[in-house]
């Protein structure tokens, strides 16, 4: 699928503009961790949307980070293909980099 047609697709899911740089920030706090994702792009889309193509241990695809109303981060995985596999609502910036990190790379034997 193209990229602007998979963009077409999820834009039912943006819910306000925010600063993607300042959010990027929040994501490489700790650049191993952001790394191991297998980030091969990152898009911010019409600043309501930053979209990472990742390949983790768990999900292989795309990473949705959105922003609610409240100033609280919501966090969607989708396949390449467009369909969304989970959406998470009420990710505080300080938990963003290691919630996206268990949802998409971290295995227990990591922690060894």
């Amino acid at each position: 699928m193209k990229l602007s047609k998979f963009v077409e697709t999820i834009t039912f899911l943006f819910k306000r503009e925010f600063d993607p740089t300042e959010t990027m920030q929040w994501l490489t706090a700790n650049q191993t961790m952001f790394w191991s994702w297998g980030v091969s792009k990152k898009i911010n889309v019409q600043n309501k949307g930053l979209l990472l193509r990742v390949n983790g241990h768990h999900h292989k695809g795309y990473v949705l980070i959105t922003l609610d109303w409240n100033d609280i981060y919501e966090v969607h995985l989708i396949k390449t293909n467009g369909t969304i596999t989970s959406s998470h609502e009420n990710v505080y910036c300080d938990e963003l980099q290691h919630f996206i990190d268990g949802k998409i790379e971290y295995i227990p034997q990591y922690a060894n």
